[in-house]
């Protein structure tokens, strides 16, 4: 159901709740809706519908020391060369010349940080696991991050090789869960378990 451009949430498959990051007509808009309500058991499936390849992610940051950003720095070696691909297009990276606490010769990269363009979970342990896009996630409620990974328009995953469309969630237990588009920061939204 549409209302002024907005999608609203609405049962999908399977009695899935539809939950939309932007929409039609706006690419930065609220999450929609913002919060939702379901039993424990059911499942949201997150989607972008709107009509440019401008990505989001659901995250949710259940350990605030697991918070991350678009961009990390990373330690190199002096010796390590970057090309542009395709070579001569106007691309460079972000290098920061120095030691690191190491004591090697090492330089610093700022890069893309891959548990934000993929779909990631952090356990209740501290173990990584990398998802595969359009995911269907168990969420057991003692995560510490969970990340849909980019998602795009359905079509204009092209634009982002390895990104997605839908990520989908199954909440196991009651409670409320907090998310954010960490490349839109102020997209935020909620979801209460009963």
């Amino acid at each position: 159901m549409t209302n002024s451009g907005f999608a609203y949430a609405q049962l999908g498959e399977n009695g899935t709740k539809s939950v939309h990051a932007g929409n039609d007509s706006s690419a930065s808009v609220p999450f929609e809706p913002q919060n939702i309500e379901i039993k424990a058991g059911e499942s949201v499936t997150w989607d972008n519908p709107t009509s440019v390849a401008e990505p989001h992610t659901v995250t949710f940051v259940l350990d605030k020391d697991t918070l991350t950003g678009l961009a990390s720095p990373f330690a190199v070696s002096n010796t390590t060369e970057f090309k542009a691909i395709p070579q001569g297009s106007n691309n460079e990276p972000i290098l920061l010349p120095g030691n690191t606490s190491s004591g090697g010769e090492e330089k610093t990269i700022i890069a893309i940080n891959s548990r934000i363009f993929n779909p990631t979970t952090i356990d209740s342990q501290g173990k990584v696991n990398f998802m595969n896009p359009n995911t269907n996630y168990r969420f057991g409620g003692d995560e510490r991050f969970v990340n849909s990974g980019w998602l795009l328009p359905k079509g204009l995953e092209k634009v982002y090789p390895g990104s997605g469309n839908t990520f989908t969630a199954t909440f196991e237990k009651s409670g409320t869960y907090e998310y954010l588009c960490v490349l839109h920061p102020w997209m935020t939204g909620s979801v209460t378990v009963r």
